[in-house]
């Protein structure tokens, strides 16, 4: 798993209301993101594009959290989860990621990576959801623990 380094421990704060949206390709690279998701991760449009997504990991996610979403993804079904993104300037910045495998002329080619809602879990309320989400991950089976099926 990638290593995100050097990281500030300055949160960004996500506006609520607004879309962070991005498309990958089966292998995880970017193909498209929203003018919110270029402004929120402080990456331009062209150092995105064609980048693995995991260019915007934060190093405090557990692999775990990755190995339940891809496993939920392959089988075809949904997947969220609170997620703790790094920014280019090594912030950081807060949302519950929504992951829908998309078919496109009948084929599954593509993801779409976005927060539903830009849900900044800020302070102490997001570092509890993600300490209990890495606690759950810790103590459990990795499968299905996302699911919203």
């Amino acid at each position: 798993m990638r290593n995100n380094l050097p990281v500030t421990g300055i949160e960004f704060p996500v506006a609520d209301g607004k879309y962070i949206v991005s498309k990958t390709d089966l292998n995880g690279r970017i193909t498209y993101v929203n003018p919110y998701f270029i402004e929120v991760s402080g990456f331009s449009e062209q150092e995105l594009i064609g980048a693995p997504h995991n260019l915007v990991l934060h190093p405090d996610m557990p692999p775990e959290a990755f190995y339940d979403m891809w496993h939920t993804l392959q089988s075809g079904l949904p997947w969220t989860g609170l997620v703790k993104n790094r920014r280019k300037d090594g912030g950081y910045y807060w949302v519950e990621a929504s992951v829908t495998p998309m078919l496109e002329g009948g084929h599954r080619n593509r993801l779409l990576v976005g927060a539903p809602q830009a849900v900044a879990a800020r302070g102490r309320t997001g570092r509890a959801r993600f300490a209990q989400q890495r606690n759950q991950q810790g103590r459990q089976e990795h499968r299905g623990i996302h699911r919203t099926d």
